[in-house]
């Protein structure tokens, strides 16, 4: 036996982490699973809230944790960058330029009938947002997330496949034949929360802004309420209760369905925009998109669909997602790719 494959047959003794991390909105999720000689031995979900789209300490602490105990850990995370795409593969080095792409800027990675890219100094961002964990293993494409997801349900018919966040979308063209468009987007405007309570409402709103000049801006709706006199005070107060106890027990659905709606509209724009450039750009080999699929990540309301039917007049089919789920998997079969 070599004395090279030496750290190969010790590492079997050992346990393998995998873990996905996905900062999405005011929610950090993680995933971890944990393998020894092929077994599963845990495999745990936690969710932990977070401003200013960092890791939040109990993340981190979480994750320390795991690294401290299990030498081999492995982080992957999905990138989040506007400065990442597809391009096909029959597209030569010399044809990046009519994309906008600097090859000798971008990281870029070919499959049989398409490419994906993203700028360095992306990758690099990505990287520094995670110094606290030291660092990530694996940064992966949200069109290869996608591709992933659906590569053995592809046939003839064409579909806009969505990935969709709370805090942002990736869309990605394909049939079984090839991969025609991506692109990635940020929803801005994402309203966060809803308060409803007796004489204010207080809407949250994210606003994407770059890394070095973001912070978080709240605008206050301050309702007034005037001439009451002339009502019935008793009645008045009882009504005023029973509403308020409605209120109460339909908040949280409340703020969904109108976070939802509020973000679906701002969706169905980002998409006609994009299935625009799609259609009228030469760059594009362009087919009828026949469906849309949505990859829920958080868990859209039948009325957001609705609304994104009616809005675009087409067939739209939602599937759940795990996201932390996916970055696990995919980080382990990275794992499995190199180590042979």
């Amino acid at each position: 036996m070599s004395i090279f494959n030496f750290p190969k047959l010790i590492r079997t003794f050992f346990s393998n982490v995998f873990i996905g991390i996905n900062i999405d909105g005011r929610t950090c999720s993680i995933k971890i699973i944990r393998i020894k000689d092929g077994k599963t031995l845990e495999n745990i979900n936690r969710e932990f809230k977070t401003i200013n789209n960092e890791i939040p300490i109990e993340a981190v602490k979480l994750i320390r944790k795991y690294q401290k105990k299990y030498s081999f850990c492995y982080i992957g995370v999905m990138s989040k960058s506007y400065n990442q795409g597809v391009i096909r593969s029959k597209e030569k080095k010399e044809d990046y330029s009519k994309y906008g792409i600097d090859a000798k800027e971008c990281n870029i990675i070919d499959f049989k009938t398409w490419k994906v890219y993203i700028k360095n100094a992306e990758i690099k961002e990505n990287i520094e947002k995670f110094f606290k964990i030291n660092g990530i293993d694996y940064l992966f494409s949200p069109f290869v997330i996608i591709y992933s997801k659906i590569k053995n349900e592809l046939d003839s018919k064409t579909r806009l496949y969505i990935l969709q966040e709370r805090s942002s979308i990736s869309l990605l063209v394909a049939d079984n034949a090839e991969i025609y468009f991506g692109g990635y987007f940020m929803v801005e405007g994402e309203m966060e929360d809803v308060n409803i309570s007796d004489t204010n409402t207080e809407n949250f709103f994210d606003v994407v802004i770059p890394k070095d000049h973001k912070e978080e801006i709240e605008e206050d709706f301050d309702d007034e309420i005037e001439d009451l006199e002339d009502l019935d005070s008793d009645i008045f107060i009882n009504k005023l209760n029973e509403k308020l106890l409605i209120d109460n027990q339909e908040e949280n659905l409340t703020k969904g369905k109108v976070d939802d709606i509020y973000k679906v509209s701002v969706v169905a724009d980002i998409i006609q925009n994009s299935l625009m450039e799609f259609y009228s750009n030469d760059l594009y080999d362009s087919k009828f998109i026949e469906e849309f699929v949505i990859l829920d990540v958080y868990g859209m309301s039948e009325g957001a669909l609705d609304y994104l039917r009616d809005k675009m007049m087409i067939q739209v089919s939602k599937k759940s997602f795990s996201l932390t789920d996916a970055l696990a998997d995919l980080s382990r079969i990275e794992f499995e790719r190199t180590k042979k």
